[in-house]
């Protein structure tokens, strides 16, 4: 059996190197030049409305001057998707999805940013004779 020699063992490193950075170099590499996809539009539960909401002391929500009333359990969110305190919610306004159980009351809120519109979702009443919003 013979054994190779402390000197060709660096010789042969350096040749398999090679050929490798030879083939590498010959194939193409092919990569499709994809766009990122775009940001999924939030979907909100069947029977959600849109409006212009106020949240009073005590605690209160009036959209679009209508008064509704919280269901237990309100979860409200911020524009970034973040949860909203019910400490915090005193003189939150902006507009706003909203959603509401059987029994009318809301059980959840999305807060959008100043003046995003979304066309899909429908309107909630409105009693705001001189206000709109």
């Amino acid at each position: 059996m013979r054994v190779p020699a402390p000197t060709r063992l660096p010789r042969m490193l350096l040749a398999c190197a090679l050929l490798a950075g030879v083939f590498a170099a010959q194939a193409p590499v092919t990569r499709a030049q994809v766009a990122p996809d775009p940001v999924p539009e939030h979907v909100y539960p069947m029977g959600s409305e849109m409006g212009y909401a106020r949240f009073r002391a005590g605690p209160g929500l009036q959209i679009n001057c209508v008064s509704y009333p919280l269901g237990p359990g309100l979860r409200v969110h911020d524009p970034q998707q973040h949860l909203v305190l019910r400490g915090q919610l005193a003189g939150l306004h902006g507009p706003a999805v909203f959603a509401r159980d059987s029994m009318g009351n809301v059980f959840q809120v999305w807060m959008l940013a100043p003046g995003q519109v979304l066309p899909k979702v429908p309107a909630a009443p409105n009693r705001c004779l001189f206000q709109q919003y």
